[in-house]
């Protein structure tokens, strides 16, 4: 396992704009319950990542576009923390990907590396506290 550092204020919505990239807003109903991708830690610090299996795949839906995903690049081009080409390279990528499975570990822009944790890495920076808070 991977585990991506992210902003607590832009978490869940980046969460889930992975998510709409397998199942477009337009063809979810009232009984669909998933609305996010991949699970999030929170550290005890406040700092907030997601839980991605390094080598797992993800589906492109055929009529995704992406816009939500766009629109979460966008903050983070405005916020400094990934680049504009770094952004376009990424939507360009997946639209040419539509239809197919992507590694999302192969989408993790160079500006992301250093957030970017393995397992022992995390436990080391006491994501995994051995002791049960309360």
């Amino acid at each position: 396992m991977i585990y991506v550092l992210i902003s607590p204020e832009n978490i869940v919505e980046f969460n889930r704009s992975i998510q709409r990239l397998s199942r477009p807003s337009h063809l979810r109903d009232a009984h669909y319950i998933t609305d996010f991708y991949a699970p999030i830690l929170t550290h005890a610090d406040g700092r907030t990542c997601l839980v991605l299996l390094e080598m797992e795949t993800i589906p492109i839906h055929i009529e995704s576009d992406g816009a939500e995903l766009l629109q979460m690049l966008s903050v983070f081009v405005q916020d400094g923390s990934i680049t504009q080409q770094e952004a376009d390279g990424i939507v360009a990528a997946l639209g040419q990907n539509i239809g197919q499975q992507v590694r999302l570990a192969d989408f993790i822009p160079p500006s992301w590396q250093g957030n970017v944790m393995t397992q022992d890495e995390a436990e080391a920076d006491g994501w995994f506290p051995s002791e049960e808070i309360i």
